[in-house]
C-alpha cells in the first residue's frame, strides 16, 4: 500500500520538520547504509481529539532526554499501526506491532520507534496528559500495548478509523470522541485491576518510569516517595506494591540514588584535589537531615563519610592510574 504513495511523500528534512510541528521534539533518521527516506505527516483535529496520519519509509524516529528538555510538550500518543510493522520501546521493553495493534506512548519519557523497509502507516492519537490523568484518576502508562485482536481494541481501531475519516457534524465528532474516552477507560480500568495480559508488563513499566523520574528529580529535597508516586499518577500504596513485586523498595531506591551521588562526588574529589564539606554534598543530594544521612551512608557503606573520602583519597594515591 505504501509503495505506491512514495512519490508523494516528503523528503528526510520536510519529514523531520512535519513531526517536530505536530508532535514535538524528535529525531527522525534514515535507516542504516541509507541517505535518505520520506516520510509524510498531517494533523486532523476532531473537536477534543487530534490524530496524525503518520506515513514513513523505514524512518527511524527517536525521543531521548535531550528531545525532553527542548519542549514542554506532556502528550500522550495512543498509536495504531494501520499498516506496515513497527517495533517501538519505552521503557525496557520492544513492542513489536502487526497492523491492527496499539501501543501507549509517552513523551514525558525517552522512545524510539523503527519501521521496516517495506514503510509504514499510523495513526497517533494526541492525548493531554494532565487532562487524561484527571479523567481517569491515573496516567496511562508509557509502553503499554494493546493487542489488535482484543475486543477493545477492536472497537478502539473502529473508533479512530471513524475520527480520522469523519465528515460528521461538530455533535456527532463529540459523540465518537467521548465513545473513544469510554473505551480507554474501560482498558484503564482492566489493566489497573490486572485483568489484561499486559498488566505485569505494565507494572514492569510502572517501576521503569517512577526510577527514571527519580535519577531526574532526587537531588530536590521534595522528591519523596508520596510526590513520585503523584508523579506517576498512582497512589503511593499502589506503587509501593509494585516496587515490591519487582524485589524493590520505592524508599530505598530513592536513598540509594542520592547515596550513589554523594559517593560519586566523594570519589571525584580524589582527582580533582577538592574537599567539599561533606554536609554540602549531602544537601545538595537531597538529603535535608544530616543526622539521617549520616545513618544511610554507614549502613550503606560500613564507614562514615569522612572516612570513605579519606580511603578514595588514600586509593588513589597508591593506584594513581585507576
Amino acid at each position: 500500500m505504501l509503495s505506491d504513495e512514495t512519490n508523494s511523500l516528503a523528503p528526510l528534512d520536510a519529514f523531520q520538520a512535519g513531526v517536530r510541528n505536530v508532535c514535538g521534539q524528535f529525531l527522525v533518521s534514515p535507516p542504516d547504509g541509507a541517505r535518505d527516506m520520506r516520510g509524510l505527516i498531517t494533523l486532523k483535529q476532531r473537536q477534543a481529539l487530534a490524530v496524525a496520519v503518520v506515513r514513513n519509509s523505514a524512518a527511524r524516529i527517536n525521543r531521548d532526554w535531550r528531545c525532553i528538555r527542548q519542549d514542554s510538550a506532556e502528550h500522550l500518543f495512543l498509536v495504531l499501526q494501520k499498516s506496515g510493522h513497527s517495533v517501538m520501546r519505552q521503557g525496557d521493553a520492544d513492542v513489536r506491532l502487526a497492523p491492527g495493534d496499539f501501543i501507549m506512548i509517552d513523551s514525558a519519557y525517552p522512545s524510539r520507534f523503527l519501521y521496516g523497509d517495506s514503510g509504514s502507516l499510523q495513526y497517533s492519537v494526541h492525548l493531554n496528559r494532565s487532562e487524561f490523568a484527571h479523567r481517569f484518576g491515573t496516567a496511562a502508562l508509557g509502553g503499554c500495548p494493546i493487542p489488535g485482536s482484543t475486543e477493545i481494541g477492536m472497537a478502539l481501531r473502529a473508533t479512530i478509523d471513524r475520527l480520522v475519516n469523519s465528515e460528521d457534524a461538530a455533535a456527532q465528532q463529540h459523540f465518537i470522541g467521548e465513545a473513544f474516552f469510554n473505551l480507554m477507560g474501560a482498558y484503564l480500568c482492566g489493566l489497573e485491576a490486572g485483568a489484561l495480559a499486559s498488566a505485569r508488563t505494565s507494572d514492569e513499566l510502572l517501576v521503569t518510569k517512577a526510577r527514571a523520574y527519580i535519577r531526574q528529580r532526587f537531588r530536590d529535597p521534595a522528591c519523596t516517595p508520596a510526590s513520585v508516586a503523584s508523579a506517576m499518577g498512582v497512589s503511593l500504596r499502589a506503587l509501593q506494591r509494585r516496587f515490591q513485586a519487582a524485589g524493590l523498595s520505592l524508599s530505598e531506591c530513592l536513598i540509594a540514588t542520592r547515596l550513589d551521588y554523594v559517593c560519586n562526588r566523594l570519589m571525584a574529589q580524589k582527582s580533582a584535589g577538592t574537599s567539599e564539606r561533606i554536609s554540602t554534598i549531602a544537601f545538595d543530594a537531597g538529603f535535608n537531615d544530616l543526622s539521617y544521612f549520616n545513618r544511610q551512608f554507614r549502613a550503606r557503606f560500613r564507614v562514615p563519610p569522612g572516612e570513605y573520602r579519606l580511603h578514595a583519597a588514600t586509593s588513589s594515591a597508591k593506584n594513581p592510574t585507576q
